[in-house]
């Protein structure tokens, strides 16, 4: 890659912190490329059927043209620090990967993130040390050829945005504009799990939300997030989190 070609706009940070648990389903056609630190806790990004396992310590990219989803863990805390840009290239191939990273290049990091949350000079400098901590950073990335599929990119991010809707795997293909075998086949393909059940680790994740923030029974958070039965609900809790919603809400 040319390194000439390739410019940043729109940086940010964010800082994502969590308790024991927690399943991030991403952010739809919205996604920045993000480079991230991981302060407390460990976890996994799942994309296109692959698993990419961080712990503490960790500085991790995460490019924007990949689908991304995480599940986190902490004993109890997980705390994870992203500076987030949109990177203009002419060519651009890399998948998440973890970076490796001199103390000193972990600091700069955190060092960009305090800027950006300062005045407009200091919005400068910061735009100016990512610049210099791309150029150390890069050589060291690992180039990738995968690619994407734009139906299951479809698919997903209407999945994302619609969770809370009543819709079918067929409802779902006719929004692609293709068959339901075809739906099935690249989620099995690229994500190893079926459309179904990626839809119902979002509502997990949600259901998680207001086990953790809210007094809702049981009951009520199972209609919330979309389950017809609360007992496939508990069925389907305990598949993704190895517990009960009651006993991991007794842990909260």
């Amino acid at each position: 890659m040319s390194n000439s070609n390739l410019y940043v706009s729109e940086l940010g940070c964010s800082t994502h912190s969590f308790t024991r648990y927690h399943f991030c389903r991403g952010n739809s056609n919205k996604r920045k490329s993000r480079l991230g630190i991981i302060l407390k806790g460990q976890g996994s990004y799942i994309y296109l059927g692959k698993r990419l396992s961080v712990s503490e310590g960790d500085v991790v990219f995460i490019p924007e043209n990949i689908y991304c989803y995480s599940e986190w863990h902490g004993e109890p805390d997980i705390e994870v620090i992203y500076l987030c840009c949109f990177l203009h290239y002419e060519t651009f191939k890399y998948e998440p990967q973890v970076i490796p990273c001199s103390e000193d290049e972990k600091s700069n990091i955190l060092q960009i993130s305090r800027l950006l949350s300062g005045t407009g000079l200091d919005e400068l400098e910061a735009y100016s040390k990512f610049y210099q901590l791309l150029c150390t950073l890069l050589p060291r990335m690992v180039q990738s050829e995968l690619a994407l599929d734009k139906t299951l990119q479809k698919a997903i991010e209407y999945i994302t945005e619609n969770w809370n809707s009543s819709f079918s795997v067929a409802d779902l293909a006719k929004k692609c504009c293709v068959c339901e075998s075809t739906v099935y086949h690249l989620f099995r393909r690229e994500l190893g799990q079926t459309p179904i059940g990626f839809l119902n680790s979002i509502r997990i994740n949600v259901a998680i939300e207001y086990l953790e923030n809210t007094q809702y029974s049981i009951s009520t958070i199972s209609r919330e997030v979309g389950f017809n039965s609360e007992n496939h609900f508990r069925k389907t809790f305990f598949e993704h989190t190895g517990t009960t919603p009651l006993k991991f809400r007794k842990k909260c």
